[in-house]
């Protein structure tokens, strides 16, 4: 005859005391998690670096839309590309890239839309770059009055933007109190300002 197994001991349902106390208990510890991860080196150096890349990525959409230092500089070499829309005027259709050569600041490609005046050698142009790292973001011809963005500002000025929006909501998510969120969030913020200085 097998041997009767014990029995398991009945669970006994805690207080409403004892469950208020269990749960204070874990909301202190889970703060003094909290308080020593703040504390410890780990979190102020990416807290701090996260701080400092999220600026540089403001700083850049800063740039893009109204700091721009201007500089003027002429025209060695042009080719262009037409692909854009047809104009009946002039039967031509626009153009919508611009590969320039200049003289201080070499080769650089434009994006354009509905140009149809191609640049010309010898022509004076201003070039706006950002005033930290000297990238070239727009172009703007004597003979027309609006700004053409560099072929490579849209690219990082659209990562930018993205890369900030995912570092506010996981800011937003766990205030950057864990391990992960802060990794996260730097290698997002390092990514997108790394292709921007490599680009």
């Amino acid at each position: 005859m097998a041997e009767e197994q014990p029995k398991r001991k009945q669970r006994i349902p805690l207080s409403p005391e004892e469950l208020h106390y269990l749960i204070k208990l874990k909301q202190l510890k889970q703060t003094e998690k909290i308080e020593n991860f703040k504390q410890s080196i780990f979190f102020k150096t990416f807290n701090v670096s996260n701080v400092i890349l999220s600026a540089l990525l403001a700083y850049y959409i800063f740039s893009v839309l109204f700091g721009c230092a201007w500089q003027n500089d002429t025209i060695k070499h042009v080719s262009v590309s037409r692909s854009g829309a047809f104009n009946k005027d002039n039967g031509q259709r626009s153009i919508v890239e611009v590969n320039l050569e200049t003289l201080e600041e070499g080769n650089f490609t434009i994006k354009t839309n509905l140009f149809f005046t191609e640049p010309l050698t010898e022509q004076s142009i201003s070039i706006g770059k950002d005033v930290v790292f000297g990238k070239i973001l727009k172009v703007k011809f004597s003979n027309d009055d609006r700004l053409f963005w560099n072929i490579y500002t849209y690219p990082s000025f659209s990562l930018c933007i993205m890369v900030l929006l995912l570092g506010l909501f996981i800011y937003a998510v766990n205030k950057h109190l864990t391990v992960n969120g802060l990794l996260i969030a730097f290698g997002l913020f390092f990514l997108a300002n790394l292709y921007f200085l490599c680009v």
